[in-house]
């Protein structure tokens, strides 16, 4: 296929705008948070992060397994996409609102003053990141280049006001601002956009919030659990990491930051190339678009991997300074805890094709369970080496054997076809 004809499929260009979407997203979380880590030190860094970690597993239990959903329904009928988004909107209100004050009533009274303002200014942007549904409902559409001017907007301004707080010598608390703008901004843009786009105008009827509500509280109450496993495997290490030394955990989210920086390539062509493989009939067909798919994103990997043996001293000198040096010591790790995970995701969203909802949750209740008893026993013994072994094992075994008991091993069979020369024979990729 020519490069021209690439540009103008749908799904290509809609690939190339997500990589831009999170690209923009990466960079504003580096920058932006690097610079209160750099400020803070480790210590103190790891502090702010404990209490990230569980704001951000109270955005998953808000968000109730809905993204998922709203991909998958939006690409398959845009429509039934908005009626799920408008019917979701309490419910994530009252899960996050409720939780999260809980958690910053226990950081007040247990934590410091700079730790605990930051912790509001973490929750109010993790607050618009949980409405922030349109994001998902654009991807699935194929106009992800909205969500990327949104980010782009977002990461002046917020880089803008971070400059300034530098320049002027500003009281440190105000590196709030930079926090909450971040998200707070392209949610507001994001909305008034969907308004003026959607399908069903004039809103949504009380019978068919309550239809839907329903509907995604079923299905939600299976998907939580899965969507919770892409929080807990790494918020577990954060946690139990946090208990035993803040300062370790500061360099454990660095390294992580970092070696995760280029997930969000990952998921872009995951989410895009899906859109393909979820309407796709035939199965041998999609089998083989997952296979080439997993070759897709352990290339990506490789890349990545290289680059940051080569170049990664210097990054984390210029970002987060001296006292993170020893972060170098994990980097590489935690780029292969990235690559497990974006290769688990194929996994787990091929599943999701086949409405296996119930097996999801099973899954996860028995990965979570095993990742928090290796967690806690290789962070016990070996500290903050043991946190980064501990999450890839996880990663592997998501990948690899908890895949495995679904419909006679479909999710081996692709793994298998890897290594298949048959399945590069023929592209399965629609052009």
């Amino acid at each position: 296929m020519s490069l021209v004809k690439k540009l103008k499929n749908k799904v290509f260009t809609n690939s190339i705008w997500m990589m831009s979407e999170k690209l923009i997203s990466i960079f504003g979380l580096i920058f932006v948070t690097s610079f209160v880590a750099k400020y803070i030190g480790p210590e103190n860094f790891g502090k702010l992060t404990f209490a990230s970690s569980i704001f951000a597993i109270i955005q998953t239990i808000a968000m109730l397994g809905s993204e998922n959903i709203i991909f998958q329904k939006t690409a398959k009928d845009r429509r039934l996409g908005e009626y799920i988004i408008d019917s979701t909107k309490i419910i994530r209100d009252l899960v996050y609102v409720s939780l999260s004050l809980l958690t910053l009533v226990y950081i007040y009274l247990f934590a410091d003053q700079l730790t605990f303002v930051f912790s509001v200014a973490t929750s109010i942007a993790i607050y618009f990141a949980v409405h922030d549904v349109y994001i998902i409902y654009f991807n699935a559409i194929l106009q992800s280049k909205i969500n990327a001017y949104c980010n782009i907007f977002a990461l002046v301004l917020s880089l803008i006001v971070r400059y300034c707080i530098a320049k002027f010598q500003l009281a440190v608390e105000l590196l709030s601002v930079p926090i909450i703008l971040i998200t707070m901004v392209p949610f507001f843009i994001r909305k008034y956009l969907f308004s003026k786009v959607r399908i069903a105008q004039g809103g949504v009827t009380q019978e068919k919030i309550d239809r839907y509500r329903k509907f995604m509280i079923g299905v939600g109450r299976k998907l939580v659990f899965y969507s919770l496993s892409v929080a807990i495997f790494t918020k577990t290490s954060q946690l139990f990491l946090g208990i035993k030394s803040q300062y370790d955990l500061g360099i454990y989210t660095v390294a992580m930051t970092l070696g995760n920086s280029f997930y969000f390539v990952l998921v872009a062509i995951i989410s895009s190339y899906f859109t393909q493989i979820y309407t796709e009939k035939n199965f041998e067909q999609s089998q083989n678009m997952v296979a080439k798919l997993s070759v897709v994103i352990v290339g990506i990997c490789l890349v990545v991997m290289v680059f940051f043996a080569v170049s990664g001293v210097y990054i984390v000198q210029w970002l987060y300074g001296t006292e993170y040096t020893s972060v170098n010591d994990i980097l590489l790790f935690t780029v292969l805890v990235t690559l497990f995970s974006g290769l688990s995701t194929v996994a787990e969203k091929y599943l999701l094709k086949f409405n296996a909802y119930d097996y999801l949750k099973k899954k996860t209740l028995y990965l979570v369970a095993f990742n928090i008893v290796l967690t806690a026993l290789f962070v016990y013994l070996w500290g903050l080496k043991g946190a980064i072994t501990a999450i890839l094992i996880t990663e592997i075994m998501s990948f690899t054997v908890f895949n495995y008991f679904y419909k006679n091993g479909i999710v081996f069979d692709t793994q298998k076809r890897i290594f298949l020369l048959s399945t590069y024979r023929k592209n399965t990729f629609n052009d």
